[in-house]
């Protein structure tokens, strides 16, 4: 297949290029390689409620609070790389863009093997302290212990990623994560089912195949940087020195983040064992609508991950108006998507849950909660692409202020007033959410429109 080479940055930022073409070049890559992403979530839901046991269902929704805590945690080191990576090739600095991502992989997988290591004996308590009952806790404790193992695979992946992205390389990225994928699907339907000889493994199944996958793409993406497949070549003898100034840099920018994340995850924890004190059958049909729901940050996602390059380029280059135009112009785009995908969520709700062949009751469920996830849809996008666009111009802070005030303001109390006081149940826990997006966007756009992200310096 051949493939065809990204614009650099000064072609990216070229005046005869005109700026929707620069976003879709950058945004459209990152939303297919988002859809991919979510596909496999979306596929291996089907595949677990295809078991037909609530238990498991809710098994794999517990153990992915942890691991949507990882990801972010680990996340925060991409978004630096990223910020760090465009700014220092928006400026012509390729060594430094080089380096940046070297030492960004290096911090990134010693933390992961020692995490990996910390986690994997309290796994059962975890599950045990978000109130999972005897078969979720052990269904749940075995498929965490699979999936743990492929950390030091899937996070330093992550930064992999980011770096190319931050070099204007959103392709690589799809093209691995799209390998990735269709690895997972395949030997996690096998594997699940006992299909072609194999034995019929179940949950245990589905961890592994999600484990294996996730090596695969974690060796793509560090092989990219190593090879010819981007223009961020790094060659083998960076990953042989540290760089404290560097490390330091990265971690400036990333530690706002890991605590933007933490606590939109510790809250998202909270919010889920609210879900889970309303019973099994609702902890799995709040699964569903999650996994439905992620259809709309595939837009939101690709259009941030395109700011977030635009903008720090932008910046590297001087070019401010640009900066500003971007973050404007994917605005725009967000509200058209997701605002066509709301209403295919209020129309269709039954018909999209329908697939996932669970039972009457959770089906129900989940198409009240899709149908009421529509009006937190253009909040997520809108809110999404600011954070993206200041997270490139090294503002790292601001998101994580507003994250703390959506969480503490809005998602927690009001989840729990709606969902718990009232009675509403489950849709009180969407009321909610849509809530806090609404909450946090109105408070995010007040923070951009002051500018702060416009004065920051991130080089040494």
């Amino acid at each position: 297949m051949t493939r065809t080479r990204l614009p650099d940055a000064p072609a990216l930022l070229s005046p005869t290029i005109s700026l929707n073409r620069a976003i879709l070049t950058l945004a459209l890559p990152a939303v297919v390689e988002n859809l991919l992403q979510t596909v496999v979530f979306f596929s291996d839901t089907v595949m677990i409620g295809w078991i037909r046991n609530p238990a498991a269902l809710a098994a794999v929704g517990l153990a992915g609070t942890l691991f949507y805590l990882l990801m972010t945690l680990f996340g925060s080191l991409a978004v630096s790389a990223t910020a760090l990576v465009a700014r220092a090739w928006g400026a012509g600095d390729r060594p430094r863009a080089q380096t940046v991502a070297a030492q960004s992989l290096i911090l990134c997988g010693a933390l992961s093997v020692v995490g990996t290591l910390l986690l994997i004996p309290i796994a059962p308590d975890y599950l045990r302290l978000m109130g999972g009952d005897a078969e979720v806790v052990a269904l749940g404790t075995q498929y965490i212990r699979i999936v743990l193992w492929s950390s030091v695979f899937n996070f330093p992946m992550m930064v992999a990623n980011g770096a190319m992205r931050g070099a204007g390389d959103t392709r690589t990225p799809m093209w691995n994560t799209l390998a990735m994928n269709c690895w997972n699907i395949v030997v996690s339907y096998v594997l699940i089912f006992g299909a072609f000889g194999f034995p019929e493994m179940g949950l245990a199944g589905a961890a592994i195949g999600t484990t294996s996958a996730r090596a695969v793409g974690g060796i793509l993406a560090v092989g990219a940087l190593l090879g010819k497949r981007t223009p961020l070549l790094i060659p083998w003898r960076a990953f042989l020195r540290w760089d404290g100034r560097v490390v330091r840099r990265v971690l400036q920018l990333a530690i706002p983040t890991a605590i933007e994340g933490s606590i939109a995850q510790s809250g998202f924890i909270l919010f889920t064992r609210m879900v889970a004190s309303l019973g099994t059958a609702t902890l799995a049909a709040h699964q569903i609508a999650l996994r439905v729901e992620s259809l709309s940050y595939m837009p939101a996602w690709g259009l941030a991950a395109a700011a977030t390059t635009i903008v720090g380029q932008a910046l590297g280059a001087g070019r401010m108006e640009r900066a500003e135009e971007t973050i404007r112009r994917t605005i725009l785009f967000s509200l058209i998507f997701n605002g066509l995908l709301g209403l295919s969520f209020v129309l269709f709700s039954r018909s999209i849950v329908s697939i996932f062949g669970s039972t009457p009751e959770v089906l129900s469920l989940a198409a009240l909660a899709v149908a009421i996830s529509a009006a937190e849809l253009l909040g997520i996008g809108v809110e999404m692409i600011l954070a993206g666009g200041m997270r490139g111009a090294g503002d790292t802070r601001t998101p994580m202020y507003v994250t703390i005030a959506g969480v503490l303001l809005f998602r927690l109390p009001v989840v729990y007033l709606l969902a718990i006081t009232l009675g509403w149940g489950l849709a009180g826990v969407w009321w909610g959410t849509a809530i806090d997006w609404t909450g946090r966007t109105i408070l995010l756009w007040f923070l951009f429109r002051r500018g702060h992200w416009k004065t920051l310096k991130l080089e040494d």
